[in-house]
């Protein structure tokens, strides 16, 4: 019923021999496990990518929104009436009108 080894057949022709016909079942597993092995392994790796990009991301938008709000601040001070006139009057040499140079227009 079963196969004697011959004499002249080496551990690794037997084990070979043995794998074909009595451990397809175990070799199809074991090759399965490995792809699902692989398949976490780059999974992880993937999400940890995209969790440091994430982070990245998440750190440029704080920068930015920095950015715009000192922008806000700069528009602010910037557009105030009292350094407008203050140009106006340096700068120009604008001043304004007198009562009487006042013309008004109904």
């Amino acid at each position: 019923m079963s196969q004697q080894p011959e004499p002249t057949d080496n551990l690794a022709q037997i084990i070979g021999r043995d794998l074909i016909s009595v451990g397809r079942i175990p070799m199809v597993l074991l090759v399965l496990v490995l792809i699902s092995a692989m398949g976490v392994v780059l999974i992880t790796h993937h999400s940890r990518q995209l969790i440091a990009q994430q982070e990245q991301l998440l750190i440029e938008r704080d920068q930015l929104d920095i950015e715009w709000r000192n922008q806000i601040l700069e528009e602010s001070s910037l557009a105030e009436h009292s350094r407008i006139e203050r140009l106006a009057e340096q700068e120009m040499e604008m001043q304004r009108p007198s009562r009487d140079s006042e013309i008004i227009v109904k």
